[in-house]
């Protein structure tokens, strides 16, 4: 009886001594994993730009239309305003409405509201461009349905207003057609700024620039062959078309946390929903 009770003594003790190996080697283990992680950390020095990277995401496209303007916490001096009791662009032109079998809008158009000739010249051309679309679908007699919808947003960086512009038209048997246009203006010294503009502000690479867009149009023209092949009447890109060389790009946007657009609107001369968004940051 004495035996079996020292056996069992035995047997605990030993069941206690591995438990406390078992716990040292847990230990030792989390410790060798947080000095690797630690070195690692340190040895990389791409951990430091992912962070940045995160914190300058370029957004998609698709998602910034709000409908407002985006201060990103810098401060206009309310002496550029034409009207002070008004944002820096706000919406001029509502139209939501809808009459059965004629037409159905949902447009929102947007004012600069600053005191300048060339803003003047830009608030012009977006009431020709989208306003008075919608004015003409409301007047027309024509038995064709229409549906339109206008969106936009707009951006401050530093002392750089930036505003795009977005319409979606299916207007009878028409295909859809899809216009977007940028403006981009320095609220400082009341110039219209260039693609060369950003590029130089940005410090950015042209030979980067022009791979990008590149491997973009190209991955499209590869998208739509198929379509193209079975007889659906799609745009056709050409890659070695004048419009994609940098010094004839007048459509880009500057964004979110200060993120280059350039944009291919295909639509904005013919009637086509094909759009190429070229995000640079």
């Amino acid at each position: 009886m004495l035996r079996e009770i020292q056996n069992n003594e035995n047997k605990e003790q030993e069941k206690q001594k591995n438990r406390f190996i078992l716990i040292v080697l847990i230990c030792i283990i989390c410790l060798i994993i947080t000095v690797v992680v630690q070195i690692v950390e340190l040895s990389n020095p791409i951990t430091t730009e992912s962070k940045n990277n995160e914190q300058t995401e370029i957004i998609n496209f698709n998602q910034l239309f709000n409908n407002k303007i985006n201060m990103q916490e810098y401060s206009v001096n309310s002496s550029y305003k034409k009207d002070l009791n008004k944002e820096i662009v706000y919406t001029g032109y509502e139209k939501i409405e809808k009459n059965e079998k004629k037409y159905e809008l949902s447009v929102k158009i947007p004012t600069i509201n600053i005191e300048s000739n060339k803003v003047n010249e830009i608030n012009k051309e977006i009431i020709e461009i989208f306003q008075a679309k919608a004015e003409s679908i409301i007047k027309s007699e024509t038995e064709n349905e229409a549906i339109y919808t206008v969106e936009y947003s707009s951006y401050i960086n530093s002392d750089i207003l930036s505003l795009v512009i977005r319409s979606t038209l299916k207007e009878g048997r028409n295909a859809q057609r899809v216009i977007v246009k940028g403006y981009t203006y320095n609220i400082t010294t009341g110039e219209i700024l260039t693609i060369n503009d950003l590029i130089s502000l940005k410090n950015l690479d042209t030979n980067n620039i022009k791979s990008q867009i590149r491997s973009v149009v190209k991955a499209n023209i590869e998208q739509n062959k198929t379509l193209i092949n079975l007889g659906y009447n799609i745009y056709e890109r050409n890659l070695e078309d004048e419009m994609y060389k940098i010094e004839n790009i007048d459509n880009f946007f500057y964004g979110p946390n200060g993120a280059l657009y350039i944009i291919f609107a295909y639509g904005n001369n013919r009637y086509t929903s094909e759009l190429d968004v070229i995000p640079i940051n």
